[in-house]
């Protein structure tokens, strides 16, 4: 059984569960999963929390949020607004652990590797995915933001500027190329490298004060 909140998301859970995964396999390629239909809710550049069941009963948290640049001090965010950190500027970006944490409990406790649990979303990236109504409802509220940033721009949102509607089909390249470095390389293939660096310089262009040491 799988429960989340988009079919493909579910449809890949339950067959990594059918392919003998654990229900921690399923979670992370439902999640990857996520990260590509429901871009509006959650993304590879993003944090990870969870909480896990284990066989004896107990339970195990992971804290899987990274930290603020190394440079980051409070002048340095009162120097952009004394009355709070914005939200789509460069210094709110922390260093994304998503991946790591993915990895991370998939050592301690899955039986798959990255490899495996990320396919499903490289395959639904590369050949497309219908929007579904309610991301559709969400992404066109996000219009004003994305299209102020260029990669917005580039890869969520149309040609002419609008949002998808419930219905078209949308590809993903570029996130499917990414995914698809890390399940063949590893975290170090987001962290390190080509990835790292262009994480660097578009939060560098918005003001933000990451490098790839923090990574």
């Amino acid at each position: 059984m799988a429960a989340t909140s988009h079919p493909l998301a579910t449809l890949a859970a339950v067959e990594t569960l059918k392919a003998g995964g654990n229900a921690l396999d399923a979670a992370i390629a439902a999640t990857a999963v996520h990260c590509v239909v429901e871009p509006q809710m959650t993304s590879i550049g993003g944090d990870c929390f969870a909480i896990l069941g284990l066989p004896d009963g107990s339970l195990k948290g992971l804290n899987g949020s990274g930290r603020s640049a190394a440079a980051m001090t409070l002048e340095a965010a009162q120097a952009v607004d004394p009355a709070g950190i914005p939200k789509d500027h460069g210094i709110a970006v922390t260093v994304p652990g998503a991946i790591d944490a993915w990895a991370t409990m998939l050592a301690a406790h899955g039986t798959m590797g990255l490899d495996r649990v990320l396919q499903p979303a490289i395959d639904i990236a590369e050949r497309g995915f219908p929007v579904f109504p309610r991301v559709a409802s969400d992404w066109a509220d996000g219009v004003d933001k994305l299209s102020r940033d260029e990669g917005g721009r580039a890869h969520y949102l149309k040609p002419d500027g609008s949002a998808p509607v419930a219905g078209d089909l949308m590809q993903m390249p570029e996130l499917a190329r990414t995914l698809r470095l890390i399940a063949d390389k590893g975290p170090d293939a987001f962290y390190k490298g080509a990835v790292a660096e262009d994480i660097v310089t578009a939060v560098a262009k918005r003001g933000g004060l990451l490098t790839e040491d923090d990574l």
